[in-house]
């Protein structure tokens, strides 16, 4: 039994994404620790009293983890515009692919 050449392009395309939103988001990390500009949002941002509340909520009561919680709120907003990016492009490229067929 072969696989269809549909559930193939599925597979590859899936991987293609996969790959895009895990490249993105390390870009987006190294982006923060290499542009001063984004690391000085990154550094107002956890000043603000919203970011207090989320350090007591989530029982960071010292540096270390303030920090931990820091470095996992960049990672998810990373990851997530990654995923708006990728899916983006692919939304882009399956607009061209349709109009050119």
């Amino acid at each position: 039994m072969t696989t269809p050449p549909d559930r193939t392009q599925s597979v590859a395309r899936t991987l293609y994404k996969t790959l895009g939103v895990v490249v993105l988001t390390a870009l987006f990390m190294l982006s923060l620790r290499f542009s001063a500009t984004v690391a000085g949002l990154v550094d107002r941002l956890a000043g603000t009293g919203l970011w207090l509340a989320v350090y007591r909520l989530a029982g960071a009561n010292d540096a270390t983890g303030q920090e931990r919680l820091i470095v996992m709120a960049v990672a998810l907003v990373c990851c997530l515009l990654a995923v708006a990016v990728v899916e983006g492009v692919d939304r882009l490229v399956n607009r061209r692919r349709t109009s050119a067929s």
